[in-house]
């Protein structure tokens, strides 16, 4: 490159030398690459976590049915044959699938809407279902309905005659006037001002009579079902479970199903229903066999690493943990179970101070309560009598369930161990009392050992 310098320096090539001289040596190349590849990393570390999410609300809209197509049959010596238009296809579900890899509701988005169903055709071509909307949720998912109650701000008699209109269910026109109701809103949330009950031949708009015009029954049913929507309440906790929050609108009727009697040519079929549109509310308990308690900084994440196959963040300062973490014990002879580690407690968590009610759900569903308490801290005896006081306020009879006390940092200088033994004296025996050293994994087997035993108890 010096060489190249010189000679352009020589024969007097300006653009040339600037950008020689300006060109990067290896050396600057190195170091530019690795702060580049800093920063990235950095950028991404800040960004490509999704935040967690144990509570939300989203709205599951089912896919809108095709409408139903107005065509009859031609041939070269048949100018007026049947009616032979097609079925609109059916809207897509909305289905939420619980999935262990899975662990916040971050996955799903606000509005989950499913495909349309695409119309029908002529030569009785069938419209094509909607695809499903399949969301992935994990397990201990809990799922309730908000049901709207909108403020009737009129009259007594206009709301009796209100009420008269709707118990009518049994006439078509009933059906025809609340279908049409159905249609206009939703044509008008669409923006369009032609909102209409039928597709209709052209140019028979004005020609077509649907006075004495049989509703299908299969329509009359969703319709029923749109106007008395029945609310959900379940909870997913298997894997692979399924469950539909929002089913798909009906496809419209082709021209054929009106053929009767009196109109062996009907220039009319029905268009396709709305979905069904539910506000949903999605609350994640996690499932686990054993659940951590204990306060800030008494060493519940050091002491999941230690058992399991987790790897929460561990620092010397409080709430280090912000996030429930889930890990798996494995035993000698291929035993299973998983411990849950929630984000510390402080008095006042079942008034929602601290961190408070929004990671307490997650020990309601745990078989075995494992309380972490500092040892080495001054009367750590009091520490456990608050936790217990906290669960017991929080939900009534959860501090009640079968608990083991994990005595943590025992090897903390001759202050914890006097400590261990003022405790163990003091303790009720049908609460047992390990101590450990979770930092350098000292008396760990004993205590994962114990928590089994407790467990096959339970079972």
């Amino acid at each position: 490159m010096l060489r190249t310098l010189a000679h352009a320096q020589s024969h007097r090539h300006p653009r040339l030398c600037k950008a020689l001289s300006t060109h990067p040596s290896p050396a600057d190349l190195s170091t530019t690459s690795q702060t580049t590849s800093i920063d990235w990393k950095l950028r991404g570390g800040k960004k490509s976590g999704r935040n967690f999410i144990d509570r939300m609300r989203c709205t599951a809209i089912g896919g809108r049915g095709g409408n139903g197509c107005v065509s009859f049959f031609r041939d070269v010596f048949v100018p007026r044959g049947p009616p032979n238009g097609g079925d609109g296809g059916g809207g897509g579900d909305v289905w939420l699938e619980v999935d262990e890899n899975e662990t916040s509701l971050s996955c799903v988005k606000q509005q989950l809407r499913a495909h349309h169903g695409t119309n029908g055709g002529g030569k009785s071509m069938h419209g094509s279902r909607g695809a499903d909307l399949v969301v992935k949720v994990p397990r201990g998912t809990m799922v309730r309905e908000i049901v709207q109650v909108e403020e009737q701000k009129q009259k007594p008699e206009a709301a009796a005659r209100k009420q008269n209109v709707l118990e009518e269910e049994t006439s078509d026109n009933g059906f025809l006037d609340d279908l049409q109701v159905q249609l206009e809103r939703e044509e008008r949330r669409r923006g369009s001002d032609k909102a209409s009950l039928f597709v209709h031949y052209p140019r028979w708009e004005d020609r077509n009579d649907l006075t004495a015009v049989r509703i299908p029954p299969e329509i009359k049913s969703y319709l029923w079902e749109l106007r008395n929507p029945t609310p959900l309440v379940t909870d997913l906790t298997t894997h692979g479970q399924r469950f539909c929050v929002a089913a798909g609108g009906l496809g419209g009727p082709g021209n054929p199903h009106f053929n009767a009697p009196n109109d062996r040519q009907p220039h009319y079929a029905l268009k396709g229903l709305p979905g069904h549109t539910r506000i949903l509310d999605l609350e994640l308990k996690t499932i686990a066999d054993v659940g951590l308690v204990g306060m800030p900084n008494a060493g519940k994440s050091t002491f999941l690493r230690a058992v399991s196959n987790a790897h929460p963040r561990v620092a010397p300062y409080a709430f280090t943990t912000l996030n429930p973490y889930i890990g798996t014990v494995d035993y000698h002879d291929a035993k299973q179970l998983t411990i849950a580690d929630i984000p510390g407690l402080v008095p006042g968590a079942h008034r929602n101070i601290g961190l408070g009610h929004s990671f307490l759900r997650h020990v309601e569903r745990s078989s075995v309560l494992v309380y972490i308490v500092d040892v080495s801290r001054p009367e750590p005896w009091t520490h456990l009598e608050a936790l217990q006081r906290e669960l017991e306020l929080y939900r009534p009879g959860l501090a009640g369930r079968p608990s083991l006390v994990i005595a943590n940092k025992a090897d903390a200088g001759e202050e914890a161990k006097r400590n261990y033994e003022l405790w163990r004296g003091v303790i009720s025996p049908l609460v047992p009392l390990i101590p450990v050293s979770a930092k350098y994994k000292k008396n760990i087997l004993k205590a994962t050992y114990e928590i089994r035993r407790m467990l096959e108890i339970q079972d």
